[in-house]
C-alpha cells in the first residue's frame, strides 16, 4: 500500500504540474446552462480546427487551454438542445471586452492572464431526446462521448414505466438480466455471466456501486426510489470499476441536494395483494448558496403472491427506507457531499414449491399459487443496512479535481426456506450473513492541454463477512430422501406419508450394523463460513484526442489482494445423526464435523483496455477496443473440508460498436462484442458442499442494440434487442474434453428484446395523459450451468425456463399546476406463467424446487410534485 501511495504521489504531481503550465497559457473559461440558468453537465465543448474538446464539469464549467490566438470557434452540444457555435476573435494585446454574442452568452476578456470567458446559453428543442448525463468514465460526459455498450436509466423513465424491481429494470437494458429470488442474494447477468458469490472471498462479476460507492455484497437490492438515473455499462471495467466488474458494472445514483430552492414530492399507491407503498423526498436550501439537504423514504407493502396453506404468504414484501443526504459548498472550489442510507426488510419466505409433491389439496401445479410447507414454522427473508459516505471534490480548475470517496457500509441478513417445497419435514435451512464494509479512494481528474482527459487514483477496500448455515432435518423423512425413495415421502392426495423411526434392512451392505438403529426427528446442525477480504488498488484511465475526430481511451489498473477464508461446523444441541453414518459426516448429515480453521492468500493483478473512436460527423461514432477481465481467486474449504484455491477467471474481451444521434430526435446505439474465458468459476453441489468448480474454457458472442425515436410531441418509441451464444466450449487448454462442453451458460436467454412507447394527449392546457405500454421477451433459458434435468422422473421438468413474454403498462393523468400525477399501473397484464428459479437446494436429493413468477399485478398511485 506504501508503494501504491509513492506511484500515486508522484504521477498526481506530475499531472497537477502540466494543469498550472495549462492554465499559464491563453486560455476559455465558462459555463453552459439552459435558459432557466440551471447548469448542463456533460456538455461537449470545442474548438474548431484547434483539436482541444472537454466537457463541462458537474457545475456546467469548462477550461480549454493552450490555445492559439486569432478567430476562435467554441462548439457546444449537449442531447436534447439546439448546438451553438461562438466566434470571435482572440488577440494577446487586444484591450478588456465585456459585450452578448446573443440574448443571454456572454464574452469577458483579460489581458494580464490571457484568458476569455465565454458564457454560454443552450435552449431545449421542443420535441427532442431527452439530456442524460453520465458519470461511466468517472467524469461528466454524454453517451456519445464513451467508446463502450451504456444503458441509462432516467428518473423520467423510472416514473413513466412505474419500474419498482430491478426485474422490471432489466427489461430495459439489453444483455441484461436479473433474477431475484430473495433480495440478500439476487443474480445479475450480463452477456451470460452471473454475478453470483458462493464462497466468502468470492467476488462478483457484476459490480455493483450506488453513488460512485462499491456494495457488492452490502446492497444488491435496494429500493428505487428519488434515484436521479441507474447507469449500466457492459464490457470488462476494471479500470473504472475495480476488481468486481469483470463482465460490466451497475452504478445507482441517487438524487442529490441543490441550493437552487425548495421542493420534493409526496406519492401513495395501492393495488392487488394488499399493496401499499408510500414515498415522498424534501429538498431544503439551509444557507444561501453554501449549504442544502435532501430527505427521501420509502414504505413498501404487499402481501405475497404464493399462498402456503400451512398459514401466511410467501414472495410479499414489507420495506421501510430512508435516505438523508447533505451538500457543502464552503467555496467556489470545495463541495462536500454526505449520504446517509437505511433500509430494513422484513418480507415472508420465499416460495421454494415442489413439482413433484402435490399441496396439501393434491394439487401439483405451482401456478395456482398454493404451497404446503412445513407446518408449525415461520419462513423468512429479513435485512438490515446501513450505509454513510462522505464525497468531497476540489477543484484546481474547471476540468482538473481532486475526490475523496470515504465509505461504510453494514448489512445483517437472515432467510430460512423449507429445501425439499412440500409440507414433508424433510429438508429444514436457514441461512445468517453479517457484513461490514470501508472504502477509501483517492481519486484526481485531470485535463491536459484540452485533448487529455481523464484520472488516477488509488483505492483501498475492506470487507469483513459472516456466513452462517443451519440445517434442521426431520430425519425420519429425509431417509426416504436418502434411500432414493421419494416417491413414498408423501401420499398421492398431498398429506404426510409416514416417518421412518429407524434404519430399515434394504439388503444395502453399507447400512451393516446401522439396521434397526433409531432415527431422530430433531437433529440439528451449523456451518459457518467467514472471510476478511482486502484490496489495494492503483489505476488510470483517459481519453487522447489524437485528431479533430479521432480518440483513443486506455486505462489501467493493478491490484494488491489479501483474501482470509475460515470455516467450522458442529453439532448444535445434543441430538446427532443417524443417517451421517452413511453420509459420513456423523454426528452430524450434511456438514463435515470441524474445528475452527483459517488460510489466507495474497494475490496481484494486473487489466487494462484501450479502445479507439472515430466521430463521422458531430451526431455519428463509431468505436472498436479490446478489455482484459479478471474475476479474483476463490479460497475456499471443499467437501472434504481442505483448503482450496481456485484459480481466477480470465476473460479477453473484442467489442466494436456505432452511436448515431439524429437530429437529436432519433438514437441508435449497436454494439457486436466476441468473449474467451479460460478457468470458468462455476458453482456446484458436491457432497453437501456448495463449491466454486473451474469448469475450463468458454466462448460467447453476441449483438447488442438500443434505439429511441421522438417521433412528435405526443408520441415516443424505444426499444432494445440482444442476441447472446454463451457456451463452454468441448475441449479445454490440453485438448481434453470438459465437463460441461457445449453447455449454455445458466440464465442466459439466446434471444431478449424489449419494445415500449409513450404515447401523449393533452386534455387542456393544463392535464396531459400519457399511455406507456412495453412487452419483453426472452428465449429459452437454463437454470444451471450442467443444463440438468430429472432423469429419474422424465415427466418432471427439467431445469429450465421456456421462452416467454410480458406486457406491462402506466396510465399517467399529469396536472402541470399543480403538480398532481394520477397513474394506473399493471404488470404481466396478460397473466403469463414462468419461473424465475429451478433447482435450488433440493436438487442434491433428487427433488428440485421451483420459485414462480408474479402473476398479474395492478394498482393505482398519486403524486404531488411541489
Amino acid at each position: 500500500m506504501i508503494n501504491i501511495m509513492k506511484y500515486f504521489c508522484f504521477l498526481a504531481i506530475i499531472f497537477i504540474s502540466c494543469s498550472v503550465l495549462d492554465a499559464q497559457n491563453i486560455s476559455i473559461f465558462g459555463k453552459i446552462v439552459n435558459t432557466d440558468n440551471e447548469p448542463i453537465a456533460g456538455a461537449t465543448v470545442g474548438i474548431s480546427g484547434q483539436n482541444k474538446t472537454v466537457n463541462s464539469n458537474a457545475d456546467g464549467e469548462y477550461v480549454l487551454t493552450n490555445l492559439q490566438s486569432g478567430k476562435i470557434a467554441v462548439n457546444v452540444s449537449f442531447a436534447g438542445y439546439e448546438s451553438k457555435t461562438v466566434e470571435f476573435n482572440l488577440q494577446q494585446n487586444g484591450n478588456n471586452m465585456d459585450f452578448k454574442i446573443d440574448e443571454n452568452d456572454t464574452v469577458t476578456y483579460r489581458t494580464d492572464k490571457l484568458q476569455m470567458g465565454v458564457n454560454v446559453t443552450l435552449h431545449k428543442k421542443p420535441v427532442a431526446l431527452e439530456a442524460v448525463t453520465i458519470t461511466t468514465q468517472r467524469r461528466t460526459q454524454q453517451i456519445f462521448d464513451v467508446p463502450a455498450t451504456v444503458s441509462v436509466i432516467s428518473s423520467g423513465t423510472l416514473e413513466s414505466t412505474n419500474i419498482r424491481s430491478l426485474e422490471l429494470l432489466s427489461d430495459f437494458i439489453p444483455g441484461f438480466n436479473a433474477r431475484v429470488q430473495t433480495p440478500h442474494r439476487p443474480l445479475f447477468v450480463i452477456r451470460g455471466l452471473t454475478s453470483d458469490d458462493v464462497s466468502p472471498t468470492s467476488q462478483p462479476r457484476v459490480s455493483v456501486y450506488y453513488n460512485d460507492v462499491p456494495v457488492n455484497r452490502i446492497i444488491p437490492v435496494q429500493e428505487l426510489y428519488d434515484m436521479e438515473r441507474i447507469e449500466v455499462v457492459k464490457g470488462p471495467q476494471g479500470t473504472l470499476f475495480g476488481r468486481g466488474s469483470q463482465i460490466g458494472a451497475i452504478n445507482f445514483i441517487s438524487r442529490k441536494p441543490s441550493v437552487s430552492g425548495f421542493d420534493g414530492y409526496l406519492s401513495a399507491g395501492f393495488g392487488n395483494y394488499a399493496m401499499k407503498e408510500f414515498e415522498g423526498a424534501l429538498n431544503i436550501p439551509v444557507i444561501k448558496d453554501k449549504l442544502a439537504a435532501r430527505a427521501a423514504a420509502i414504505y413498501s407493502f404487499q402481501d405475497g403472491y404464493v399462498k402456503n396453506t400451512s398459514g401466511g404468504t410467501l414472495n410479499g414484501k414489507n420495506t421501510v427506507a430512508g435516505r438523508f443526504s447533505a451538500r457543502y459548498t464552503p467555496s467556489e472550489k470545495l463541495k462536500i457531499d454526505l449520504t446517509l442510507n437505511y433500509q430494513k426488510d422484513d418480507h415472508p419466505g420465499t416460495a421454494f414449491m415442489s413439482k413433484r409433491y402435490p399441496n396439501v389439496n393434491g394439487v401439483k401445479d405451482i401456478f395456482k399459487y398454493e404451497a404446503s410447507l412445513d407446518a408449525g414454522k415461520e419462513w423468512f427473508t429479513r435485512r438490515e443496512l446501513f450505509g454513510a459516505s462522505i464525497d468531497a471534490q476540489y477543484y484546481i480548475s474547471k476540468n482538473s479535481y481532486l475526490t475523496s470517496i470515504t465509505s461504510y457500509h453494514s448489512n445483517s441478513a437472515e432467510h430460512r426456506w423449507d429445501g425439499d417445497g412440500s409440507i414433508a419435514p424433510a429438508i429444514d435451512m436457514a441461512e445468517t450473513d453479517d457484513t461490514r464494509q470501508f472504502t477509501q479512494e483517492l481519486k484526481y481528474n485531470f485535463s491536459i492541454n484540452s485533448r487529455i482527459n481523464g484520472f488516477l487514483g488509488i483505492s483501498y477496500w475492506r470487507e469483513e463477512f459472516k456466513q452462517k448455515y443451519w440445517f434442521g432435518p426431520d430425519e425420519q423423512y429425509m431417509a426416504y430422501l436418502l434411500f432414493q425413495m421419494p416417491e413414498y415421502m408423501l401420499n398421492p392426495d398431498g398429506s404426510l406419508g409416514y416417518p421412518i423411526p429407524s434404519i430399515p434392512d434394504l439388503g444395502d451392505p453399507r447400512m451393516g450394523q446401522l439396521v434397526g438403529m433409531s432415527i431422530p426427528n430433531n437433529h440439528q446442525e451449523e456451518s459457518t463460513g467467514g472471510a476478511v477480504n482486502q484490496a489495494a488498488d492503483i489505476f488510470a484511465d483517459a481519453t487522447f484526442l489524437l485528431l479533430p475526430k479521432l480518440s483513443l481511451t486506455a486505462g489501467i489498473r493493478l491490484s494488491a489482494e489479501n483474501f482470509l477464508a475460515s470455516t467450522e461446523a458442529h453439532l448444535k444441541g445434543e441430538v446427532p445423526s443417524t443417517l451421517g453414518y452413511l453420509t459420513q459426516m456423523a454426528p452430524n448429515f450434511f456438514f463435515a464435523q470441524k474445528d475452527y480453521t483459517e488460510f489466507n492468500k495474497d494475490f496481484l493483478s494486473f487489466t487494462w483496455r484501450a479502445s479507439l473512436k472515430y466521430d463521422i460527423n458531430p451526431n455519428t461514432g463509431i468505436w472498436a477496443g479490446y478489455a482484459k477481465g479478471r474475476r479474483p481467486n476463490v479460497l475456499q474449504f471443499n467437501s472434504a473440508g481442505e483448503n482450496e484455491v481456485i484459480s481466477s477467471e480470465q476473460l479477453h474481451s473484442f467489442e466494436a460498436g456505432l452511436k448515431w444521434n439524429i437530429a437529436q430526435r432519433y438514437w441508435f446505439d449497436a454494439g457486436i462484442f466476441y468473449q474467451l474465458y479460460s478457468d470458468f468459476q462455476t458453482s456446484k453441489w458436491v457432497n453437501g458442499n456448495y463449491e466454486v468448480d473451474d469448469a475450463g474454457n468458454a466462448t460467447s458472442y453476441g449483438f447488442e442494440a438500443t434505439a429511441k425515436a421522438f417521433v412528435n410531441r405526443y408520441l415516443d418509441l424505444f426499444g432494445n434487442y440482444a442476441y447472446i451464444h454463451a457456451r463452454f466450449d468441448k475441449l479445454n487448454s490440453d485438448g481434453a474434453e470438459q465437463e460441461y462442453g457445449g453447455k449454455t451458460f445458466r440464465l442466459t436467454p439466446e434471444h431478449s428484446f424489449m419494445l415500449g412507447l409513450n404515447l401523449k394527449a393533452d386534455i387542456s392546457n393544463n392535464l396531459r395523459i400519457i399511455l406507456t405500454p412495453t412487452y419483453s421477451y426472452r428465449s429459452h433459458i437454463w437454470f444451471e450451468d450442467s443444463n440438468e434435468m430429472q432423469p429419474e422422473d422424465p415427466s418432471l421438468d427439467r431445469l429450465e425456463q421456456g421462452a416467454y413474454g410480458l406486457l406491462n403498462a402506466n396510465l399517467a393523468l399529469k396536472m402541470r399546476n399543480p403538480g398532481l400525477t394520477l397513474s394506473l399501473f399493471g404488470t404481466n397484464l396478460t397473466d403469463t406463467k414462468y419461473i424465475i428459479g429451478a433447482g435450488n437446494t433440493g436438487m442434491m436429493f433428487g427433488v428440485p424446487t421451483y420459485v414462480p413468477g408474479a402473476p398479474r399485478m395492478f394498482g393505482v398511485k398519486l403524486r404531488y410534485d411541489f
